[in-house]
């Protein structure tokens, strides 16, 4: 697409998989237009020479799928960005971006132990986003991601889970938008901020509200115990800070595409 007033404009898709993640990208965006991408949310918007595709594709491996092809259907993607915000599985602080290299698809613990599927992440665009991550004051680092199929929070299994992966980040829906990135040709990348640490539990098991039947176990688990609602109220301002540092990298990182 070329703007009749500049430059040719490069074509970029964000899948986000919550309203958190996504009202902080979209904070980055001169917002153009609201839309529906199929049964996704949506907002097309521009920064700098890049003309933007943010989606909220929900949680999970194939939500993220789903929503990636839907977007195909109507938009033709330069680069597909998988983000929000990230688990850290090394010494990290809240806010960090994580920059992946790489994204481990692991479906299970056997995947995880026998090595699984690996992605590749765009080598071009790992060097802009370190870069983007100076001018924006963010503190940064590049490795490993991997993903899983559900709310890893016990502090246990996140150790488990890195010493079994070398990982530095850990999500669940990376590798689900990075292989339909791979079978369509586009340049992948992985850029999430850190939102909790890996000796810290969440404050309850959140796998519980993934499910219909599950919500009213879970919020009677925030309800009848205090220390989940104080880990809650901790955890709200780790997120808070993780989306201020994702909205301020995004805006040096858009810009800085060419």
């Amino acid at each position: 697409m070329r703007d009749p007033a500049g430059p040719r404009l490069i074509q970029v898709g964000i899948f986000t998989a919550t309203r958190w993640e996504f009202n902080a990208i979209r904070n980055a965006l001169v917002v153009q237009d609201e839309q529906r991408i199929g049964r996704y949310r949506a907002v097309l918007g521009r920064r700098g020479h890049a003309q933007v595709l943010l989606v909220r594709t929900g949680l999970g491996v194939a939500s993220g799928e789903a929503a990636y092809r839907e977007a195909l259907t109507s938009h033709r993607l330069e680069l597909a960005i998988s983000s929000g915000f990230a688990c850290a599985l090394s010494a990290s602080a809240i806010g960090d971006l994580l920059v992946g290299t790489e994204v481990l698809v692991s479906l299970s613990g056997a995947a995880l132990q026998s090595g699984g599927q690996v992605i590749s992440c765009s080598k071009e665009r790992q060097v802009q986003a370190m870069g983007a991550a100076r001018e924006a004051d963010v503190t940064a680092r590049a490795g490993r991601f991997v993903t899983v199929p559900h709310v890893v929070w016990r502090a246990e299994e996140k150790r488990a889970v890195a010493a079994m992966t070398g990982a530095i980040g850990l999500d669940m829906e990376s590798a689900a938008v990075g292989a339909v990135a791979a079978e369509q040709g586009t340049p992948f990348a992985v850029l999430r901020t850190v939102s909790d640490l890996p000796d810290e539990d969440l404050p309850l098991d959140f796998n519980l509200f993934l499910s219909p039947s599950g919500w009213m176990r879970g919020t009677f688990a925030c309800l009848t115990h205090p220390s989940c609602l104080l880990g809650l109220k901790r955890l709200r301002a780790q997120v808070a800070r993780a989306s201020e540092r994702m909205s301020r990298f995004f805006v040096k990182f858009l810009e800085g595409l060419e």
